[in-house]
């Protein structure tokens, strides 16, 4: 089976210049890298970044290098650590107080606040019932004069909009 589908892929290239390449899955890159051009100028420029980074000097490290990185890794879990103990607090004298805020209102103090907020609900929908029954003899009655309001603040949006566009005359130019 091969992936060879038109041209080299960056790694088929790379692997065709290690000598690494798969016989199932690259087949056929060897003979395909040799007769294109433009796959031979890529495993080619790969080639020359090769000896150009082999070229390279790689820098000595410090001889503490690898208690450097552990010691600011461990500042920063620490410090994680210790936001995470302070949320942990927070949420905790949150709900210590809340419950003793639960505790000292008893059942009565949360009864009266649920009741309070209960009769305030029943209010607001007896309120909407009665504004529902009311409002089509409303509107059946004002019918015509809301018509000619809407028309009378209508007009001017219209006419500043028939401004903005380009008249019959111009297009025809």
């Amino acid at each position: 089976m091969t992936t060879l589908s038109g041209h080299l892929t960056d790694a088929q290239a790379q692997r065709l210049l290690e000598r690494a390449l798969d016989p199932r899955s690259d087949a056929g890159v060897a003979e395909h890298a040799a007769s294109c051009a433009g796959c031979g100028a890529l495993v080619e420029s790969f080639r020359a970044l090769e000896e150009a980074l082999g070229d390279l000097r790689v820098p000595e490290l410090p001889a503490d290098f690898t208690a450097q990185v552990m010691a600011r890794i461990d500042v920063v879990e620490r410090a994680a650590a210790r936001e995470r103990r302070w949320a942990f607090g927070i949420a905790a004298a949150v709900i210590l107080v809340a419950g003793v805020s639960l505790a000292g209102a008893g059942a009565t103090g949360l009864g009266n606040a649920v009741s309070t907020v209960s009769e305030r609900l029943d209010l607001a929908g007896r309120t909407l019932r009665v504004g529902l029954g009311v409002l089509p003899g409303l509107l059946s009655a004002l019918r015509l004069q809301l018509l000619l309001a809407t028309t009378a603040l209508s007009l001017p949006i219209f006419y500043g909009l028939s401004r903005l566009m380009p008249s019959a005359r111009a297009e025809s130019i």
